[in-house]
């Protein structure tokens, strides 16, 4: 509706109708509409009007108010009054003489108007400045503007406005105040005959119960406040009014429209066809007016007016939603009155109303230009709007026998008896498009078609591509039905994986019955892709357990039944293999522990299998894998015949032995050639013990694979060994392979231990042993080259092996294990030089924390060198430990007839940890307790077990091991626990260990460390000494003279220099090398008298001898000097670059001799006078 507000304008007789007065109505018409106007909606709140349409009229055309009950809106009356007047401001005579009376008799005729607003503008011409100052002289009587305003303001509102025109029109500063006027009066216009059309709103409703109240009248003025809204442009306001409009007629008691009498409805032709959202397809304010409006025209009235306020506040996206939700409460109160349509006359309506609605929203957006956004959730209600028009086609359809009476087609078909039309045949269907499809299956066949697409494109243009599907069905649905089965089919087949991620599965399981239904009538054979699409209806069918299912058969339990066996027989049939994760026809669900199989290697394993399937499964296999650490997995099987419908409990076997916490990695069930695998989901972040677990006890009868470092460690080749113990396995064959990262085993070059007795095996890329009895190890040393040095090695071992109990089934044993290859002992080496003896010590500690027993050590001189001969200097009977804090040292000498040595020693030492020689004396203990008491072996892997861990938790038996040999088990709980059989063989096996002694001799197997020693070289070794020759009292003293050295007294001694150059060179036997000598300075207890420091040639197995003088300077006892000899280089040498200096070794012979110095003592004889013998 185009409304605006009106302003009558009026003027004075000679001044109406003259060129100026059409000037002056021209320019306000140019300034118009008015901008900006600040408006008092019903919410009490301040809304501004950018642009408020304002048309001006002559109040001459104004008609007269009248009572009416109908009253129009409020902007139909003028909002605003303006009087025009031409008059110069000093033509106070032409006022009063001429315009005054005028204007009172117009102010008389608008002022008793209610709910409007009048203004006075007074035109005046711009002042002559030649006149200005002759016409203003002497004016005391005031002006004309003054004179309007004290006849006509009588309230405190200035309602006159003064213009200056001028011709040019150009200055829009001029008409600032008359536009505010016009503003501010149509302003406070508008909020009073709003709040006066209110209050007849409200005093009306408060009349219903009055005799003669009707409710089109009430309705005409509730109608009235949102057309006044509406042409204002408070549209949302406008809209919040019609919202009271269906509330106020559901609460009236209007007997001339209440609802279920005659005039409900009166059908007429067109009616079925009429635009829904069309106010001028009938004329409602007449038949309002005139109270003969039926209940199906007010309603849809009051639809299309609220659509169209919709669509100009900017929320079309509404204007579908509501006109669906109108269609679908509407259309059951007209099914109720069927009888009074023609037949078909709702359906055809519903149709013609989506349609026509759909196209008016179409032309709205086209208009209004809504955004993206909104435009797809205006094309989606589209969409699900001619998705209504396309199911009343199904209904119709159905109703005539085009379309079968079953799913896609029945979905949307209401669950009612027609009734009977009661009303003349000349009241027909005027709807052309149902009028085809009652007269021919093609056309109903063509529009179908035709409105599915146009539904199928603005679904997807909404981005409702979830509903489009389910049109792609009915599509296929109606191909199936008109025999196209091929089209079917691949519309079928490609659908449920569309409605899968929406989790629809009824029309997914119809969908997939329907392919399968199909397929059978194409006579295709039933291959991979039958088998895909039938497992693919087995799913959605268990997800919905087979309730509010669309298929369309009595008995689905048999329905289902038939596809099962045809399944099993096609896997079995086909040669390639068709895996299908996650079904959830079934479940598998494993207990959290393992059982070990007792008397083979291997464990069983507990599942619980359910089928929800409504009829029995017939399988090959059920399996679960497990995964474990370093990337170890295992398998449990199990041949299943049949899987029951509901809970199946099997055990499940893995040949394997494995022990320890493995995740489910997944679950699979075999139907020949059919996998339905359940993997195990990892949530990324989620900790393992919220995954499923499976644990496998340790089994200590089950084959072994130990590797550790070699017994004999040689460093020119590296080697580790490894030992295979058979547990309760008698092995027909075994194959074994090692990988680790950057190393390559050499089987070839493996070593059989020579403990281990007479073994058949064969070593190429793998190592492969025959014939291995139970209860039996076998140790193997196999060298390896290593291309990076790593601190440690990771080694995985895979070995496959199978039994002479079960020859036929092979096991595979994989392990990951790591080896250091450093060491845990360490060997230091010190050596002291004699002129043809060689002094070495060998230091041998522990380099971990662990003790060492060492059996013996050897140093071994080369065959080459039969001038050597080696002599320990100490010979150690039985073992000595090695602690940490406590390293042992061994010496060695080497005798040398001739020199240099050149071939390298061969130090060995034979060692063991202490761990291993206490296993392996339980181990001993053990094996012959259960001997003596006749029991089985078996138990011994146990036992031993049991007395280790109870020795690794109190050390305290150490210190009296290693000295008796007594191992005493600590006081702990070693038999709770302990059955009967065990607990005697442990007491007993206790006392055994307490008997236990150290041999004399070392026993066991012993690792053997194998290191080359080079005799190291030196070029000159100085044998010095001082010998003492004589005194002043004794002047040849003999080397046993026992003769008394006395402090101050001077003693004659030679100094001696040997040297010997059999430790260096060959080259260096016949060399010359010049020599330096330094007499050790002991001012504290020698003087030494003599060439202190000197030069000498040094040659081979010569003696240099120099004489000195010692003086003892006290008396005590205390060794001789030493001489301290080094090379000496010329000044040539280091200038001229020559050879570096020789490599020289002092042996001061004389260091143990100590010399004792006596306190120097004298006599002297005196004379004493006694007197002369005459005296006497």
């Amino acid at each position: 509706m185009d409304q605006r507000v009106l302003i009558s304008h009026a003027a004075p007789k000679d001044f109406h109708g003259t060129h100026n007065w059409t000037k002056v109505c021209t320019s306000i018409s140019s300034r118009l509409p008015l901008r900006n106007v600040t408006l008092r909606s019903p919410r009490n709140a301040s809304t501004p009007i950018a642009d408020l349409n304002v048309s001006l009229v002559p109040l001459e055309s104004v008609r007269e108010e009248s009572v009416s009950q109908i009253p129009g809106s409020v902007l139909e009356k003028p909002l605003l009054h303006l009087y025009i007047l031409y008059c110069q401001d000093d033509d106070l005579e032409v006022y009063r003489t001429i315009l005054k009376k005028e204007l009172k008799d117009w102010h008389s005729l608008v002022v008793p108007k209610k709910n409007s607003e009048w203004l006075i503008l007074q035109i005046v011409r711009p002042p002559d400045p030649s006149k200005t100052a002759s016409r203003n002289v002497f004016r005391l009587q005031g002006t004309v503007q003054s004179k309007l305003k004290a006849d006509f303001n009588s309230d405190d509102r200035d309602r006159v406005v003064q213009l200056t025109y001028e011709s040019d029109n150009s200055n829009d500063l001029i008409w600032a105040e008359l536009f505010h006027k016009l503003k501010e009066g149509v302003s406070t216009a508008f909020s009073n005959a709003i709040a006066s059309r209110t209050e007849e709103v409200r005093r009306s409703e408060g009349q219903q119960s009055m005799p003669g109240w009707n409710f089109c009248t009430f309705f005409g003025l509730k109608e009235s406040l949102a057309t006044s809204y509406e042409g204002v442009g408070l549209a949302e306001d406008a809209y919040n009014s019609t919202m009271s409009w269906k509330r106020s007629f559901s609460t009236s008691h209007a007997s001339a429209i209440s609802p279920g009498s005659a005039r409900w409805s009166n059908p007429v032709p067109g009616d079925d066809s009429a635009p829904l959202l069309s106010i001028s397809k009938k004329p409602y304010k007449d038949l309002i007016l005139s109270n003969k409006i039926a209940v199906f025209d007010f309603r849809i009235y009051i639809l299309a007016r609220q659509c169209e306020l919709l669509a100009k506040i900017g929320s079309l996206s509404d204007v579908p939603r509501k006109v669906a939700s109108f269609l679908g409460a509407f259309s059951k109160r007209l099914f109720e009155v069927e009888a009074h349509f023609p037949k078909f006359f709702v359906e055809s309506w519903i149709y013609s109303s989506a349609i026509t609605a759909v196209e008016q929203c179409t032309a709205w957006q086209r208009h209004y230009d809504p955004d993206g956004l909104e435009k797809m959730t205006v094309d989606s209600g589209n969409a699900e709007l001619l998705d209504l028009a396309r199911s009343q086609l199904e209904v119709i359809g159905i109703e005539l026998g085009y379309l079968p009476r079953e799913p896609p087609f029945t979905i949307g078909l209401p669950k009612r008896t027609r009734r009977a039309s009661v009303v003349p045949a000349d009241i027909p269907i005027t709807s052309e498009d149902i009028t085809a499809t009652v007269e021919g299956q093609d056309a109903f066949y063509d529009i179908y078609i035709r409105l599915t697409s146009q539904t199928l494109g603005l679904y997807a243009e909404g981005g409702r591509r979830k509903f489009a599907l389910k049109l792609h069905g009915a599509l296929a649905a109606l191909d199936l039905h008109r025999g196209h089965l091929y089209k079917a089919l691949t519309t079928f087949s490609s659908l449920h994986g569309h409605y899968a991620p929406h989790s629809w599965t009824s029309l997914e399981s119809y969908m997939l019955s329907r392919a399968l239904d199909t397929h059978a009538l194409t006579k295709k054979a039933q291959d991979g892709e039958w088998m895909h699409i039938l497992l693919n209806f087995l799913k959605s069918y268990v997800e919905h357990r087979g309730a509010d299912m669309l298929i369309p058969i009595e008995n689905p339990t048999a329905y289902v039944l038939k596809f099962v066996v045809a399944l099993k027989e096609v896997a079995s049939a086909t040669e390639t293999e068709t895996r299908h994760p996650d079904h959830p026809a079934f479940s598998i669900h494993p207990d959290n522990k393992a059982k070990l199989a007792g008397d083979r290697d291997g464990s069983y394993l507990g599942v619980i299998v359910r089928n929800y399937l409504p009829c029995d499964f017939e399988v090959g296999e059920v399996t679960v894998d497990l995964h474990g650490r370093d990337g170890e997995k295992h398998r449990f099987t199990t041949p299943v015949d049949t899987l029951q419908p509901g809970k199946n409990r099997l055990t499940l076997f893995c040949p394997a032995p494995a022990s320890g916490l493995f995740l489910i990695e997944s679950s699979e069930i075999r139907a020949g050639n059919l996998l339905l695998q359940y993997p195990q989901k990892k949530v990324p972040g989620k900790p393992v013990t919220h995954h499923e677990v499976v644990k496998i006890p340790p089994d200590p009868l089950a084959l072994d694979v130990r590797i550790f470092t070699s017994r004999k460690v040689d460093l020119d080749q590296r080697c580790l060994s490894l030992k295979v113990s058979s547990g309760r396995n008698s092995i027909q064959k075994l194959e074994l392979k090692l990988t680790a990262p950057s190393v390559a085993f050499r089987y070839r070059e493996a070593i059989l231990d020579e403990d281990a007795g007479k073994v058949a095996y064969e070593s190429s890329d793998s190592l492969k042993i025959q014939d291995i009895a139970n209860d039996a190890a076998v140790g193997f040393t196999i060298p390896y080259v290593e291309g990076v040095a790593v601190q440690t090695m990771r080694i995985e071992v895979e070995v496959t092996y199978s039994t002479r109990k079960e020859p036929k089934l092979e096991r595979v044993l994989h392990l990951v294990t790591s080896l250091s290859p450093s060491l845990p002992v360490s060997v230091n080496v010190q050596d002291w030089f004699r002129e043809s003896r060689l002094i070495s010590t060998f230091s041998v500690s522990s380099t971990t924390h662990q003790h060492l027993r060492v059996a013996e050590t050897q140093l071994i001189a080369p065959e080459t060198e039969e001038s050597l001969k080696v002599v320990p200097c100490a010979v150690r009977k039985g073992t000595i430990t090695i602690t940490p804090s406590q390293p042992a040292k061994f010496m060695f000498a080497l005798d040398a007839v001739s020199g240099p040595i050149k071939d390298s020693l061969l130090f060995i030492v034979k060692y063991r940890l202490l761990r291993e020689e206490v296993a392996g004396i339980i181990e001993d203990q053990v094996r012959s307790a259960l001997s003596d008491a006749g029991k089985s072996q078996d138990l011994r892997p146990t036992v031993v077990s049991r007395l280790i861990e109870s020795l690794e938790r109190d050390p305290s038996w150490v210190s009296m091991y290693n000295i008796t040999g007594e191992i005493k088990i600590p006081e702990t709980k070693l038999i709770s626990g302990a059955d009967g059989e065990m607990a005697e063989v442990l007491m007993d096996t206790e006392k055994r260990l307490e008997a236990h002694r150290h041999p004399e001799t070392p026993v066991g197997v012993w690792r053997e460390l194998r290191l080359p020693v080079d005799v190291p070289l030196k070029s000159i070794v100085a044998i010095t000494s001082i010998r003492l020759l004589g005194t002043p009292f004794n002047p040849n003293l003999a080397a046993d003279s026992k003769a008394p050295l006395y402090a101050g007294q001077p003693i004659s001694a030679e100094l001696r220099i040997h040297t010997s150059f059999r430790w260096g060179l060959d080259s260096d036997a016949s060399r010359q090398y010049v020599l330096n000598y330094q007499i050790e300075d002991m001012t504290r207890e020698w003087l030494i008298g003599g060439l202190k420091q000197g030069d000498f040639i040094a040659k081979n197995d010569n003696t240099y001898t120099v004489p000195v003088t010692l003086m003892a300077l006290h008396h005590g006892e205390f060794p001789l000097p030493k001489i301290k000899v080094e090379a000496q280089l010329s000044m040539r040498d280091l200038t001229m670059g020559g050879q570096a200096p020789p490599s020289v070794e002092t042996y001061q012979s004389h260091s143990a001799v100590k010399v004792l110095v006596l306190p120097r003592g004298g006599r002297s004889t005196y004379v004493v006078a006694m007197g002369s013998a005459s005296d006497s």
